[in-house]
């Protein structure tokens, strides 16, 4: 099998640069990109030509994007696999959240992978073939308080892979949303230009009426640094590859348009998933609303439930 070309957003750290590490072990050829790519991710990775350092941002405008998309393509001559990887969190109460710093938070974590997905679906089309992947969150299925603007661009991005599988895979293309718990990265910590904010969960509600939710949820995490990391990196970013790939625990399974990644992530899809049941048991003569002479159920409702399948 000839090596497959990656392009995988937000490779400076975490996730992004784990993956790249791991399809350069496996023979493939990846473009990694982000901001200050090559000086912060350059001296991680043994030089190879198979791997191209890529300035790109997912957060401009979309020309922009598509221009640099083009570009990138030309690289190797084609592209096989595009990982949307580019995250960053926000940790504030809804009522104290700044409209720039979740606008800012919504750029990167779903407009921007957005952008980017146009940007490539042209190129799919022509070579008939190309996976979409996505860096998801367990937030996607399952929230905390204090970080519901994340939980929700988690789960609309998961939501948006979900709809563009049903319009893309008669083409050839593929997507899938990996929903990641816990692991081991750089999320919610200030980056190099901002050192000197305060980290991850360190800050306070300035409404008093919050603090008490606010160390109940924070003190969870005050535990030895070892223990609060629940999942394996390596564990992560192999099966991420072996899924594109159809290798190792992937081999001869259908494709799944989102799979839960990590430990806790599954516990807590599980959890939500059985509580959905209840409620949806508990209230459903609410919801059943059926109009006197509709025949929606009859010529409409299974046809509309194929397309609603995430089962392929």
């Amino acid at each position: 099998m000839a090596p497959l070309v990656w392009f995988v957003t937000g490779a400076t750290s975490g996730i992004g640069a784990a993956l790249v590490a791991e399809i350069l072990l496996r023979g493939d050829k990846v473009i990694a990109t982000g901001r200050k790519v090559e000086e912060r991710l350059g001296p991680q990775i043994p030089k190879s030509d198979h791997v191209v350092f890529f300035e790109f941002d997912v957060a401009v405008e979309k020309s922009e994007i598509v221009h640099k998309v083009n570009e990138a393509c030309a690289i190797f001559g084609h592209i096989d696999v595009v990982v949307n990887n580019a995250g960053v969190s926000l940790l504030k109460s809804v009522e104290e959240a700044e409209d720039a710093d979740v606008m800012k938070m919504f750029q990167v974590n779903l407009f921007g992978a957005m952008r980017v997905t146009q940007a490539f679906l042209p190129h799919f089309r022509a070579q008939g073939s190309g996976t979409l992947a996505f860096t998801s969150s367990s937030s996607a299925r399952y929230t905390v308080p204090f970080m519901s603007h994340y939980c929700a661009s988690k789960a609309a991005l998961s939501t948006y892979v979900e709809a563009i599988q049903t319009e893309v895979r008669a083409l050839g293309i593929r997507c899938v949303s990996f929903e990641c718990g816990g692991f081991l990265t750089m999320l919610g910590q200030p980056r190099a230009p901002d050192a000197d904010k305060p980290s991850f969960g360190s800050t306070q509600p300035g409404v008093e009426a919050y603090l008490p939710l606010f160390a109940e949820f924070t003190g969870i995490f005050n535990v030895d640094p070892g223990d609060m990391v629940p999942n394996d990196m390596e564990k992560l970013t192999t099966r991420m590859v072996d899924y594109v790939k159809g290798e190792g625990l992937a081999k001869g399974r259908p494709w799944a348009v989102r799979i839960v990644m990590g430990s806790d992530a599954f516990a807590g899809a599980q959890q939500k998933l059985q509580e959905d049941q209840i409620l949806l048991s508990r209230w459903e003569d609410m919801s059943q609303m059926h109009r006197e002479g509709s025949r929606y159920n009859e010529l409409v409702g299974p046809k509309m439930l194929k397309f609603n399948s995430i089962l392929y």
